[in-house]
């Protein structure tokens, strides 16, 4: 089992888009996948159809209540298990804070589940909060999801060095950054460019060759709570997030 976490501090970058559409990808490849709304602003959750506002448990249930987490996943109608969030896992961040191994609750609560998927992906909330080093914790790859705009490295070395503490501190000295995957790219401009220039610059070949493009399909497709591959599979989207699984996976089998 892989468990990697789509994670940036950074708002609006399409993370949660990312990782609701590697998931759904993923899964049509034939790997069994969860997905986990690590967001108070239960978004991945809604993207695969569930009334996140109505639900009984969600991963607040897992960190706050000591809920087992096989408990909280959901079956969705797209191939993916989904453990969902919603708006009281805002409450999660006090609740928890005072808590033995507080950095390591989610990762201890997924050992005791015992899961068995193939991949779990994670969708951290846009700040370096105690969730986010839960979920950091847990997972065995980071992937950093950057929209092309001119603020896009902005932060860029804070979370490099929150991985590495983290590494360092023994909490998960195994925790490796995957990959930056520019997203929102605009193909009219000549600025998505210079930054992916950059990018290969700072990381090398830890930059996904693929680029997620700004698409009014995959906003479309949010809205209809359905992935992009199944709302319109073929979508510049639907084979641009194909394309970004199959690097994910050659990428950790490397």
């Amino acid at each position: 089992m892989k468990v990697i976490a789509l994670v940036n501090q950074k708002g609006g970058v399409a993370k949660t888009t990312s990782a609701v559409n590697l998931s759904s990808c993923l899964s049509e490849m034939g790997h069994s996948v969860l997905a986990v709304d690590l967001d108070a602003q239960g978004n991945l959750g809604y993207n695969f159809g569930l009334d996140t506002e109505n639900l009984d448990k969600t991963i607040y249930d897992v960190l706050a209540k000591d809920t087992p987490a096989s408990d909280i996943v959901h079956k969705t109608n797209f191939g993916v298990d989904v453990i969902p969030s919603n708006i009281l896992l805002a409450n999660a961040e006090i609740e928890i804070s005072s808590k033995m191994s507080r950095e390591t609750i989610l990762k201890n609560a997924f050992k005791k589940a015992g899961f068995e998927y193939d991949f779990v992906i994670l969708d951290l909330p846009p700040n370096l909060s105690l969730i986010t080093l839960n979920g950091l914790s847990l997972a065995d790859y980071a992937i950093v999801p950057l929209d092309a705009g001119i603020f896009s490295l902005a932060g860029m070395n804070q979370l490099i060095s929150v991985i590495q503490l983290i590494k360092e501190n023994g909490i998960n000295p195994d925790l490796d950054i995957l990959g930056v995957v520019l997203t929102k790219v605009d193909a009219r401009t000549n600025l998505s460019k210079e930054i992916y220039d950059t990018l290969k610059e700072i990381f090398g070949d830890k930059v996904f060759e693929t680029q997620i493009h700004q698409n009014i399909k995959i906003a479309e497709s949010q809205k209809e709570q359905k992935p992009i591959n199944f709302y319109a599979p073929e979508n510049r989207g639907s084979k641009e997030y194909r394309s970004l699984a199959k690097e994910l996976i050659e990428y950790v089998n490397r």
